[in-house]
């Protein structure tokens, strides 16, 4: 089992944006693994798949990469924004997820450079959790000396 997960692990790159993914697929991996392995008392295939099934569902339970879409937006959209009122939108055709980031305004408190934001997502889930997320957000971010983002002030 171990090696399943060095592998899972070895394929898909341990970048630190996919932390989420690895822990659903590993866990997700695992389950599977015990479901079919101890549970169910099923042999070596069986046990294989139930793994691959799980580790499939867990990194889609964990994880949506339409949030991911949605983070890099709003962070380019805060990095390179002129200083005046601006909207970036985004899409995703084969999930049918959007999302806009809009710039309201742009000033300065204590140095750093802070931002006015308005934020909506429209995230559609797969099975097993059908639905549509939507979310409107306001809110400030400032940028600190590193170049990060931080959120002053959500409502």
């Amino acid at each position: 089992m171990i090696r399943i997960l060095v592998i899972l692990f070895l394929l898909t790159g341990c970048s630190q944006n996919q932390v989420k993914t690895h822990l659903g697929t590993g866990a997700g991996a695992l389950t599977g693994f015990h479901t079919c392995h101890s549970l169910l008392n099923a042999g070596i295939e069986l046990t294989a798949a139930c793994t691959l099934v799980g580790g499939m569902f867990g990194s889609s339970l964990f994880y949506s990469n339409d949030y991911n879409i949605h983070t890099a937006v709003f962070v380019d959209t805060l990095n390179t924004s002129p200083g005046k009122i601006s909207n970036t939108n985004w899409g995703n055709s084969s999930s049918g997820s959007w999302g806009s980031v809009k710039i309201n305004r742009t000033y300065l408190n204590n140095s750093r450079k802070c931002r006015e934001y308005t934020s909506v997502i429209s995230i559609k889930h797969q099975w097993p959790m059908n639905g549509i997320k939507r979310e409107s957000e306001w809110g400030i971010a400032c940028q600190m000396p590193d170049g990060r983002w931080i959120i002053e002030d959500t409502a």
